[in-house]
Order: structure tokens, then sequence, then C-alpha cells
């Protein structure tokens, strides 16, 4: 693991229910922490989906091992897009996590 290539800061960002005052549940996210990254991968494409054209960008971050972090919670880049963590491959060689996000379309 190289400290050098971690350059990206970003949150992670994890789901909390919560109820409002009619009882319904919604998806709150709570910042767990602020962490360096190495962007290992980003890519954009359209897709179209019922005759209507939407971006979908996709990015894959490697962060240290010992951060905890699951599927869908949230990532922010600082002064970037919104991801999903979609899926999260250890790499038990390296020390680290590679967490492949897509972006979130709000």
């Amino acid at each position: 693991m190289r400290a050098g290539d971690m350059k990206y800061r970003i949150k992670l960002l994890k789901p909390v229910a919560t109820a409002n005052a009619y009882g319904e549940e919604t998806n709150a996210y709570e910042l767990q922490r602020t962490v360096r990254a190495q962007r290992v991968k980003q890519s954009g494409n359209r897709s179209e989906e019922v005759g209507e054209h939407f971006p979908d960008y996709r990015a894959e971050y490697n962060i240290r091992n010992a951060h905890q972090v699951e599927e869908n919670w949230r990532v922010q880049q600082l002064g970037g897009y919104l991801y999903t963590v979609v899926a999260i491959i250890p790499n038990l060689d390296r020390g680290m996590k590679t967490l492949i996000c897509e972006r979130v379309n709000e």
C-alpha cells in the first residue's frame, strides 16, 4: 500500500431508518467519518429507459481495511458526486477494500 496514492477524501455515510410524524419510514444518511481513498477507476455512460436518457456514472475507490463500511452505504467525494456502494471487494494482501460505487440520481 502506498499512502501517496490516497489523495482523495471521501465521506462514508451510513443509512439510518427514521420515522416521520405519520409513522412512515425513510432512510436518512448519517456521516460516519471522512477517510482518504485512492480512485482506481471512473467511468460514465448513458442508459435509455422508456425513451428517456439517464447518465450512468460509476467509480471504484480503495480504502484502508480498518474502516467500517457496508453495501448500500453512500460515499461522497469531497467536492464531487454522491455514490451508493454496490459491492465491496476485500484485498487482504494490501490491507485494503475496493468499493464499487454507482452515482446516486436524485
